[in-house]
């Protein structure tokens, strides 16, 4: 029997439907036609795979076009498209800064895990990186609408984004993304609206359990409240400055239900600035306050200390940055 031609119905993705090439590949109903020794160039995978039988030695059922063999993938078909721009168009998936949709690093990650496309899923895993950073600093930084700007787009507030990444993380073993990951979910007072189907019941249970310590976090950072005015107070007003400040974050974290202790500076929502001196002392104290719950993260979601997760960060990436 020889093999059947193509389906009709099969779309040719524009950009990546190359005339000249000589390698068709299908996800989906979606179909490409790229050049099999740039994709070999940069993925074993598809190295070990070609070259394929000539079109008289396909096996029956086996679908081809132009007479060649179309090569099916079991993958989505936007999630292919996205890597295959990203080998075939330089432009496309560019190092952090680029802007850069969350589905299409997602997708590269993944794909490029998949295909052992090394240069790509460091990329992939650099601009995850922005979001889930391994050093207090680079959250705290991140967590200031002022200072910083995502630009991995996304929908802010979304936590079914924080949940895929949690998913494609445990895939591709990028553990060092885990804590500040579950952290983003566990801090979302309304999860479990988003979570069924998406995580697994260990990972709810997980969540759900670290949420008393966020709160208990949360009611910590105040702590500094207690301890003001300093006995070097410079100022006659920090005691006023202090017991409205109390009344204003109390009453804005009510209203959020926050559980979110690394979100921003409580100092943020004080009336009126404080004397040098008292000021000085809060964020000490505050800074404390994040910097022992930051040691603590990667323990309160399963995995190993930020020291091990570090280790396991650079032998992934590399000495140098993922270009």
């Amino acid at each position: 029997m020889s093999a059947t031609d193509a389906r009709i119905d099969l779309e040719r993705v524009e950009g990546l439907w190359f005339a000249d090439a000589d390698l068709i590949l299908r996800a989906e109903n979606s179909i490409f036609r790229v050049y099999s020794g740039i994709l070999c160039a940069h993925s074993s995978f598809f190295r070990g795979m070609l070259p394929l039988p000539q079109p008289t030695q396909a096996e029956a059922g086996e679908e081809t076009l132009d007479g060649r063999i179309i090569v099916q993938l079991q993958d989505k078909a936007t999630e292919t498209e996205a890597f295959l721009r990203a080998i075939f168009d330089s432009s496309f998936f560019e190092p952090p800064p680029s802007p850069v949709d969350f589905s299409v690093v997602i997708a590269i990650l993944r794909l490029a895990h998949k295909f052992d496309v090394q240069y790509l899923f460091r990329r992939a895993l650099s601009h995850l990186d922005s979001l889930y950073p391994v050093d207090l600093e680079n959250l705290l930084r991140r967590s200031d609408s002022n200072e910083h700007r995502d630009h991995v787009r996304y929908q802010h507030g979304d936590v079914t984004v924080d949940m895929i990444a949690l998913r494609a993380a445990y895939q591709v073993k990028a553990l060092w993304l885990i804590p500040v990951i579950c952290y983003s979910i566990a801090a979302e007072s309304d999860f479990m609206n988003a979570a069924a189907g998406v995580l697994e019941t260990h990972e709810i249970q997980m969540c759900l359990s670290a949420q008393a310590k966020l709160v208990r976090t949360v009611v910590s950072s105040y702590r500094f409240m207690s301890m003001l005015p300093d006995a070097a107070c410079e100022s006659t007003l920090c005691h006023e400055i202090v017991v409205e400040g109390q009344g204003v974050l109390h009453s804005q974290r009510a209203l959020s239900q926050d559980m979110n202790p690394l979100s921003y500076s409580v100092f943020h929502f004080l009336p009126r600035k404080l004397c040098p001196t008292c000021l000085g002392v809060g964020e000490g104290i505050y800074k404390e306050t994040q910097e022992e719950f930051w040691s603590d993260l990667p323990r309160l979601f399963g995995s190993p200390s930020w020291e091990d997760l570090k280790e396991m960060r650079g032998e992934v990436m590399g000495e140098g940055d993922a270009t």
